[in-house]
């Protein structure tokens, strides 16, 4: 009788166990964040980009066409930044790249924002380190790259010269590293030389 009862009670705990589970899979967790609306049009602007990457702003060739929908842009972002695009990530938060004129050395700068699935923001930092300008006897690249694992270099690659003499030109490389973490957070060092 007593493992009767004892079988019954097991059996019992069981069924409300696998009742319980059922109901937690009807009604869904309010801790998953879904994309809203607004932010998905938003976040639809971007085409999607392929890693390894490696950009160039001050590059004479490098022309984007497509600004930012100021309407459907603005509760993210204010400015009218140009469109480059979003960056897979691991899905807990998404990734964009937009480019800022600076007229001032007629270079596109790019600026990353990592953003919550619902639309906040979680960081943005300007990926470039925004000292090439032109000059008769100097020569600047600037390198921005991002591969798979969402590692980050930036360079500015100088190469000056005396223009009144034939020796060789000094170079220089200014840099930071960096990553992107698994929380959407930007990690950039200082600027070294090289």
């Amino acid at each position: 009788m007593r493992n009767s009862i004892l079988i019954l009670f097991v059996f019992f705990l069981g069924c409300k166990a696998i009742e319980n589970e059922n109901k937690k899979s009807e009604n869904p967790s309010s801790d998953i964040i879904q994309v809203n609306e607004q932010f998905q049009q938003f976040i639809d602007q971007f085409p999607e980009i392929k890693l390894p990457l490696r950009l160039s702003g001050c590059d004479h060739d490098f022309r984007p066409s497509k600004k930012l929908n100021k309407e459907i842009s603005s509760p993210y972002e204010k400015k009218p930044y140009y469109i480059f695009g979003k960056i897979k990530t691991n899905g807990s938060y998404i990734s964009t790249i937009v480019l800022e004129l600076n007229r001032n050395v007629n270079c596109f700068i790019p600026i990353l924002t990592t953003y919550k699935l619902n639309g906040e923001r979680i960081d943005s930092k300007s990926i470039a380190i925004g000292e090439c300008y032109g000059g008769v006897c100097h020569k600047c690249e600037d390198q921005i790259e991002i591969d798979m694992s969402l590692n980050l270099y930036i360079a500015d690659n100088h190469k000056f010269k005396l223009c009144q003499h034939l020796d060789e030109p000094v170079k220089e490389t200014i840099y930071k590293t960096g990553k992107i973490t698994v929380n959407g957070i930007i990690e950039l060092t200082n600027k070294q030389k090289k």
